[in-house]
């Protein structure tokens, strides 16, 4: 029964292979142009710093070594392998004990140094091609036997508790207290050892709060020790030991380890039934906590990895599989999303011309997360008005932040966030078709508020693409129009959806031509270009539809043609005569679609009669043209 698939499933099996090869080769050498890319850069920079090492050795004292010790002289290189900058190196050195001045010899001592201009580029490079897996990689490079020997010590110490447990050697609470007591041991070692070796210290440190986290969640789900509460107090207090060495050390993997941990602990208390307003007041002191360290050590990936967090525990809510009162954890996700936009806010107007990818995915995200809890937890009177106090926000901090900084990326995201607030509220207070007359409103004059505002052409074009929107979701109004069961008025809301949407297209295509040529006379976009035939093909639908409710058929279909006829043979001698080759071909399209549908369509569905107006008149229309072009010739000519 199924042969005649046959002939279609054979080259889908054979083309799979195939195109699994073709993606495995285009990652491939993607993989070698992103190495080829990082040794250039590296090589380059080795270069800019030899280059500026190079001094006549007459100019250049000897460095003294003396109150250097070879210990603090392998610790700089130690550091420096595995990535670490010099002022991290510096600032940890300072923290315990060392003197400045001693420090800066050792590094005299390790390699000359870098001229400031250098060492901003390179610190900037680093932090934009250097990811977290790299560091990632690099950390497990570093002592992988300490690691691997770590790991298989964790294995033995649970076949051992495990044994011991199983012929009670130790009872309930001394097998918590030991877990306690192991955890503590760790990070105080790990403390001990942070001071001269950073990676290794910092191993310990996470594995002991790692090790007090399970501890306390063996002691909730196995013999039901501690209550909730007190559970997440002590996770929380060993996740925050472990903040407090990623800010004194400034240890990247560290404040992250920290978060995670500190995010995981609600899921470790097994409370027997789930306080949300606890949870969420313990996720708030968790975030401040975040927003502590990015502030004094500058980790801005914290924010978003704190957002994440928040985002986690907030599905249950966003998706209704919890049946709790979402009203009263909205005041929470107000104060979340307040403190994520001054953080970032205040974190891109200190930055400036860094790196700040993270604080605009985090601004992104926050806008997002925001819209989703308004929309399903607050009151359905209070929406629109919500969303529209955070969109004035959100556009009056995108605003200021280009004013302040003149970077358009904090605009875009901000302004993005704004533009979805703006729908968000237009969906709560409108339905069906005046919804979509809104939605057409309001993209249409999004992108002369961009142009306004920023005085960019380009940019302003791009926003009109806002537009795509609103045209597909027309599609189903232009299909309710066309029948005259779903729609038999002649005049109605389907109608007035396909007229405000073409003229909206047309009147910004228009505005966009006309200031394009008044900035030095340069050709229109693609993007202006779409507009104006993406307004006219709208309008010309408009026409189609509404003849043919008024009028019968034939008559219907014969104006339409000679409309269209008429507009393209305008706009085809408009074009030759002004040489604009646009508008030429835009005609030339017009007429020549007139004259398909007359030969393979018209011809057969139209009575004789029709057929006979329709051809003469349009045929009049187009040996019109020969005079009016011979006579745009003879005035080149001459002019001449």
């Amino acid at each position: 029964m199924l042969y005649f698939l046959i002939p279609i499933l054979i080259p889908i099996l054979i083309s799979i292979p195939i195109l699994i090869v073709i993606i495995f080769i285009i990652l491939f050498n993607l993989r070698n142009r992103v190495g080829r890319l990082e040794n250039l850069i590296f090589k380059e920079l080795k270069k800019v710093k030899t280059e500026s090492n190079y001094e006549p050795q007459s100019q250049q004292p000897a460095p003294q070594t003396s109150n250097i010790t070879e210990s603090l002289i392998s610790y700089i290189k130690q550091q420096l392998k595995v990535g670490s900058s010099k002022e991290e190196i510096k600032t940890t050195l300072i923290n315990n004990g060392w003197q400045e001045i001693d420090i800066e010899k050792a590094f005299n001592l390790v390699f000359a140094p870098i001229p400031q201009n250098i060492k901003q580029d390179k610190v900037i490079i680093e932090e934009k091609e250097k990811s977290s897996l790299d560091e990632f990689i690099e950390w497990l490079k570093e002592d992988w036997l300490m690691k691997l020997g770590g790991l298989l010590l964790i294995i033995g110490f649970g076949w051992f508790t495990t044994y011991a447990f199983l012929n009670n050697w130790i009872g309930p609470m001394g097998r918590i207290a030991f877990g306690l007591i192991i955890g503590s041991l760790f990070i105080l070692f790990g403390w001990w050892r942070i001071r001269t070796y950073i990676n290794q210290g910092g191993f310990f440190i996470v594995l002991g709060s790692t090790a007090i986290l399970i501890t306390m969640f063996a002691a909730r789900q196995l013999y039901n020790f501690f209550d909730p509460l007190s559970a997440i107090i002590i996770m929380f207090l060993s996740a925050a030991f472990v903040a407090l060495a990623s800010v004194k050390y400034n240890n990247r993997a560290l404040a992250l380890a920290s978060l995670i941990l500190a995010g995981i602990a609600p899921l470790l208390t097994n409370a027997p039934k789930t306080n949300y307003v606890g949870l969420f007041s313990y996720l708030f002191v968790m975030t401040l906590g975040g927003i502590w360290i990015v502030f004094l050590t500058g980790r801005r990936e914290l924010t978003a990895a704190a957002l994440l967090i928040i985002l986690f525990y907030s599905l249950p809510h966003l998706f209704k599989l919890v049946r709790s009162d979402r009203e009263i954890l909205l005041p929470f996700i107000y104060a979340f999303a307040a403190l994520f936009f001054l953080t970032n806010t205040i974190g891109i107007l200190k930055l400036r011309n860094k790196y700040i990818v993270p604080d605009i995915v985090t601004a992104g995200g926050n806008g997002l997360f925001l819209i989703a809890w308004i929309m399903i937890a607050a009151k359905e009177e209070w929406k629109s008005l919500i969303i529209s106090s955070w969109m004035i926000v959100f556009l009056v901090g995108g605003f200021l932040i280009f004013k302040i900084t003149q970077r358009r990326e904090p605009f875009y995201v901000y302004c993005g966030v704004g533009i979805a607030m703006l729908a968000a509220a237009t969906s709560v207070e409108l339905k069906g078709a005046t919804l979509m007359i809104a939605y057409t409103i309001e993209s249409g004059i999004i992108p002369l508020i961009t142009y306004f505002i920023l005085k960019d052409i380009k940019i302003a074009q791009k926003t009109s693409l806002l537009l795509i929107i609103p045209m597909y979701f027309s599609l189903n109004n232009i299909d309710l129009y066309r029948h005259r069961y779903t729609d038999p008025n002649l005049i109605s809301e389907n109608f007035f959806v396909i007229l405000i949407l073409g003229l909206v297209l047309l009147g910004l295509g228009l505005f966009f031509l006309r200031r394009t040529y008044q900035i030095n006379n340069e050709k229109p976009s693609e993007i202006n270009i779409g507009l104006l035939v993406a307004g006219s093909i709208y309008l010309y639908i408009l026409l189609w539809l509404f003849l043919h409710k008024g009028f019968e058929n034939e008559i219907a279909t014969t104006i339409c043609l000679v409309v269209y006829t008429i507009v393209g043979i305008i706009s085809y001698i408009y074009g030759f005569s002004n040489q604009k080759r646009v508008l030429q071909i835009y005609g030339g399209l017009i007429v020549g679609f007139v004259v398909l549908r007359l030969l393979l369509i018209d011809i057969w569905k139209m009575e004789l009669t029709g057929r006979i107006i329709t051809f003469f008149l349009i045929g009049a229309l187009l040996i019109s043209t020969a005079f009016l072009t011979n006579r745009k010739k003879e005035q080149k000519s001459y002019n001449v």
